[in-house]
């Protein structure tokens, strides 16, 4: 928008008329300007919630994976010492 602003401001630079109707317009650009740091500010506190969420669900999926692990391994311990005392593999 402010690409568009300025190539329209440049080719109309000589008609005073244009300009002096801009310039009682000029506090919208003010506001436009406020709403894109404050949509800015949105995204950056919306991406940090999201990630802290992403992490808090990779620490639970991984402590899953590893309570899972260790109930696998404790089911296989009995069967290898039944295996040792007989001797087969």
């Amino acid at each position: 928008m402010i690409l568009l602003f300025v190539i329209y401001i440049e080719s109309n630079k000589e008609d005073f008329g244009i300009l002096s109707q801009l310039y009682s317009k000029i506090s919208l650009l003010k506001y436009g300007a406020v709403l894109g740091i404050v949509l800015f500010a949105v995204d950056l506190i919306w991406s940090w919630i999201d990630n802290r969420n992403a992490q808090k669900e990779h620490d639970s999926l991984r402590h899953e994976n590893n309570t899972l692990k260790a109930k696998v391994y404790d089911l296989q311990q009995p069967a290898k010492s039944v295996d040792q005392a007989t001797g087969t593999k």
